[in-house]
């Protein structure tokens, strides 16, 4: 009976070391582990939350330029070349009109009643696309948001890119439209530029 005794003795003992709580070593220990592993996690969510940021920003900067450039473009490609440099046309400014069709008459391109120009603001960083009819009366204004440098440009007798006059237009017939924009997001330092070659009729 003694010996039975001192045996149940001796497993409750055993059972109470193991069922004893964690040290305070191992308490501070699994709290800063934990505090690692959380600072980790956080860390990796925010790093993707701004990387996921930055792609909408770079794509929604890519969208702006790209939609500029194609109304430019789209525009232009129905202007006659000496109606553009009959419009004084400059880096900042261009005004045409658009074909229409064929005068057989005179055996020229007929051309719409009214006038697009494109006018860049340097203070807004702005495009400014402006209809009117041929008293000048504005029918439309439209603005072109994020562009930061001169858009027009055209090619000289040697194929060189300079800046827009009627000269060189006249002879080469290309216009050059150059769209550079900037993101409003701090963090996406890198802007987006496109450019497009247009060519002009030879009215």
């Amino acid at each position: 009976m003694r010996e039975m005794l001192l045996k149940h003795i001796r497993l409750l003992r055993a059972w109470r070391n193991k069922t004893e709580g964690f040290t305070l070593v191992e308490v501070l220990l699994a709290a800063v582990i934990l505090s690692v592993i959380i600072g980790v996690s956080v860390y990796a969510m925010n790093a993707a939350h701004i990387s996921f940021n930055l792609t909408l920003a770079s794509k929604s900067l890519q969208s702006e330029v790209r939609s500029t450039v194609g109304w430019i473009v789209k525009d232009a490609r129905q202007a006659v070349s000496w109606d553009l440099a009959n419009n004084n046309p400059t880096p900042s400014y261009i005004k045409f009109r658009q074909v229409t069709g064929w005068d057989t008459a005179n055996n020229t391109f007929s051309l719409s009643n009214y006038y697009i120009e494109y006018t860049y603001n340097f203070v807004d960083h702005t495009i400014i696309r402006r209809t009117s009819d041929l008293s000048d009366n504005t029918i439309g204004v439209w603005t072109l948001n994020n562009v930061n440098n001169l858009p027009f440009s055209t090619l000289n007798s040697s194929g060189d890119i300079v800046p827009l006059n009627n000269s060189d237009l006249l002879t080469s017939k290309r216009l050059i439209v150059t769209v550079s924009g900037l993101s409003s997001e701090p963090d996406l330092q890198d802007g987006y530029s496109l450019t497009e070659e247009v060519q002009i009729r030879n009215g």
